[in-house]
């Protein structure tokens, strides 16, 4: 275990090395706590000069899933079914983005893949997100480091909600051959921490676990009507990501 001090806070954190790996990783795990995936040949130097730059962004994250007096974190459900309240409409989930620090470079998980941030600035008069084997922002070149941050995180809640009907219906499709029971669909919401709920007899799910893989998201639609580690012979395999993991995608 490893630490940073940064003005009267500390970040605990691990080094985990991969060999044949060209990039790191900050990750942000339940169980694990701030971990640092690097290729081999990297020093510890190296590591404490990315935490120094990620300081900000690895703060929020730890005292957003942890309060300030260190309440352990809860448990996570391999199968979620508790009834929770809707808490706001689709459409207006996207105003809930979470405002954190972004940077050229960060990486940000999507169907179980990591993927960079390109931030551009431009003369553009409305900022946008596009997305080619990376995310493209562009952003207008009179925006603050302020209005830049929270541009971006309402970009990127937009780009994934928006892409979350039909990645979840895919899913979907995949998991009514494995069951003869599945639902003929599923919806998405805005839910906290929570993978899944039943609302109204309709299966709803976490826009934000486009950032797990598909056979994850399988699992967790399996799971809400039907015994998903029974239905799947590789279960373990794929509601592994859900430990190793947040729902926090930025």
């Amino acid at each position: 275990m490893y630490t940073y001090q940064t003005g009267n806070q500390t970040i605990d954190y691990k080094i985990e090395v991969v060999p044949n790996r060209t990039d790191i990783t900050v990750q942000i795990c339940d169980k694990e706590g701030v971990k640092v995936i690097i290729p081999r040949g990297l020093n510890e130097n190296n590591v404490r000069s990315i935490i120094a730059r990620k300081a900000t962004w690895i703060l929020k994250q730890l005292n957003g899933s942890q309060p300030a007096e260190e309440k352990p974190a809860a448990p996570k459900k391999e199968a979620v079914k508790k009834e929770t309240a809707k808490k706001e409409a689709p459409e207006a989930a996207a105003s809930a983005a979470k405002t954190g620090s972004f940077e050229e470079g960060d990486k940000f998980p999507y169907l179980g893949r990591q993927y960079r941030l390109n931030i551009v600035r431009g003369d553009v008069a409305k900022a946008e997100m596009t997305f080619r084997a990376k995310f493209i922002a562009t952003v207008p070149e009179s925006w603050n480091e302020q209005q830049t941050n929270e541009g971006i995180g309402q970009l990127l809640t937009e780009w994934y909600q928006g892409r979350a009907g039909e990645k979840f219906q895919e899913a979907l499709k995949s998991v009514k051959k494995a069951a003869d029971n599945a639902p003929e669909s599923v919806k998405w919401d805005e839910l906290g921490e929570e993978y899944a709920t039943t609302q109204d007899n309709t299966i709803v799910l976490n826009w934000r676990l486009l950032t797990a893989p598909l056979a994850t998201i399988e699992y967790i639609i399996a799971s809400q009507f039907t015994n998903a580690d029974e239905l799947f012979e590789d279960a373990a395999e794929r509601k592994q990501w859900l430990s190793d993991n947040t729902l926090n995608a930025f």
